[in-house]
């Protein structure tokens, strides 16, 4: 899966628009396997040539992006097997990012292949959020308490925000020349990553009292931080000494790390109350698969 800079705040919101939402009958191609005391499913939306799955809700419903083979991007929501495709009408890519226990959905879509916009979807029907003035907005995590978080870029510059009761705050790491912010807990607290002055991205906590903490195994050379649950446990992704990239799990101020078994490379992308990640891996091929963990 391409991964964007995600670099995008305050708040233009457009119309409601029926989005197109296809029931795919054919089921998941799943198989499973264990590591560090977890279960791993892979998750492939049937006829995709890659998949991603980004985020999970306390029910376990999935949401992520995968690519078809024209080289198009569509979201995706996966239920008990069932997949359903998330298509902004008029869009020309869309992906899905993250959801909460209300089925509430954010992602991007674009209509050029370029420009990027926010969407919040609830029900059937969505909501498309711009920041004004910005180049770019792309929603990556709503909580249960209707907050959101996000990217955006102004002025060559990506920014971090939080849109919470109609108001957008921007939420940059100090000292940081950009900053992304990919996953909010039902706690308030939020994670994501910057980048510093060479170019190098690092996983970093902001809690509710706004005090930063960079979230990063001892001796990564680069490292993301996606998602978090109100009990504080965080997942993520770090490229190693020999760049080689590694999921991790911090909990408990102890990182595992949590490879899917045989994988070359593997993401993680979101985590639920119950402990339970989702992310994505690449095979010996190259290929980019979703999955699952479980304990």
């Amino acid at each position: 899966m391409n991964e964007r800079t995600r670099a995008f705040l305050i708040d233009r919101t457009r119309g409601f628009v029926v989005l197109i939402l296809v029931t795919l009958a054919l089921p998941a191609a799943r198989t499973a396997s264990a590591q560090n005391g977890f279960n791993f499913t892979t998750t492939d939306v049937p006829g995709a040539v890659t998949t991603a799955c980004e985020g999970i809700s306390g029910a376990g419903d999935i949401v992520g992006a995968y690519f078809d083979a024209g080289g198009l991007e569509h979201g995706f929501f996966l239920r008990n097997s069932n997949f359903t495709t998330i298509d902004v009408p008029g869009a020309m890519n869309s992906a899905a990012f993250g959801i909460n226990s209300l089925g509430e959905i954010v992602g991007t879509f674009d209509q050029d292949g370029v420009t990027h916009h926010g969407f919040v979807l609830r029900g059937a029907s969505f909501t498309t959020i711009d920041v004004p003035g910005a180049s770019s907005t792309v929603l990556q995590g709503i909580n249960d308490a209707d907050e959101i978080v996000g990217t955006y870029s102004s002025t060559g510059a990506g920014h971090g925000f939080i849109r919470s009761h109609g108001a957008f705050t921007t939420i940059d790491f100090p000292g940081a020349v950009s900053t992304n912010l990919t996953g909010i807990s039902d706690a308030g607290d939020v994670v994501g990553f910057y980048l510093d002055a060479s170019g190098q991205s690092h996983g970093f906590l902001r809690n509710t009292k706004n005090e930063f903490s960079t979230i990063e195994p001892v001796g990564a050379l680069a490292s993301q931080a996606r998602g978090v649950n109100a009990r504080g446990d965080i997942v993520g992704d770090f490229r190693d000494a020999q760049n080689v990239v590694h999921a991790f799990l911090f909990s408990k101020n102890k990182f595992t790390i949590v490879d899917v078994p045989g994988a070359t490379i593997t993401r993680n992308r979101g985590i639920n109350a119950h402990g339970d990640f989702v992310g994505d891996y690449d095979d010996s091929s190259g290929r980019t698969h979703g999955f699952k963990a479980t304990e």
